[in-house]
């Protein structure tokens, strides 16, 4: 179920057993790839789950997310994780499910969603909630998963090919940071990667994103068919 494309009388009828909430990011990812990449991923496969389990709605997505580290690049949007944490909080508590997973697909959500999703779970009055990762769910193979690298390029090129600009393309840096003696010594990405690229797009392939995306969906149908049981 697609909840923004149902009727209220049709959530009444069919009340899901399990809620999906894609959340994503507005960052800059390369000059190749668009700002919306992580929030096109995460909703996408959610959408996709969502098709196979009949029991289970997909939310609206969250398009902006924590993200200050990639300020430096145009075009970037981003909210504190204080701020990130209480608004995807407040659309858990809302929804028409006692369980919910949210849909990842930006790293930098990762440790907000981690203790928000802690925090609801030991709430009685709130909804069991657990955060989902999508590159974390897949058999990456040989490539890393970077930042508009390799990955992510492959996977969009599979689902929206016509917004990414492979002309555009270029290497970027081989890893992300910059530590000494396991130390970070940069936060902002613009900071260690000139053209905000970690990894090398121009390996992409489509065919390796369709893999990584079916590996995706098939991971996040099991959780979900683990939290219906």
């Amino acid at each position: 179920m697609n909840l923004g494309n149902s009727s209220w009388t049709e959530v009444r009828e069919t009340p899901p057993g399990v809620a999906l909430l894609p959340v994503g990011s507005t960052e800059q990812h390369g000059s190749h790839a668009p700002l919306s990449t992580d929030t096109l991923v995460a909703e996408r496969v959610a959408e996709e789950a969502g098709n196979r389990r009949q029991d289970t709605a997909v939310l609206p997505a969250v398009p902006v997310g924590v993200s200050e580290e990639h300020r430096g690049f145009d075009g970037t949007l981003y909210v504190s994780p204080s701020t990130f944490r209480s608004y995807v909080a407040e659309v858990l508590g809302s929804a028409p499910a006692d369980r919910v997973v949210v849909v990842n697909g930006h790293g930098g959500n990762v440790d907000a969603l981690h203790e928000l999703c802690a925090r609801l779970t030991r709430d009685e009055e709130a909804p069991f909630a657990t955060y989902w990762t999508w590159w974390r769910a897949v058999d990456l193979g040989e490539a890393e998963m970077g930042h508009a690298g390799r990955v992510e390029t492959s996977v969009l090129l599979h689902l929206a090919p016509e917004l990414v600009d492979r002309e555009s393309a270029v290497e970027g840096v081989e890893s992300w940071g910059r530590y000494a003696e396991t130390a970070p010594l940069a936060y902002d990405s613009d900071e260690f990667t000139e053209n905000g690229v970690v990894g090398d797009p121009t390996e992409a392939t489509a065919d390796e994103g369709e893999r990584l995306y079916n590996d995706a969906v098939d991971s996040l149908v099991r959780l979900v068919e683990r939290l219906a049981d």
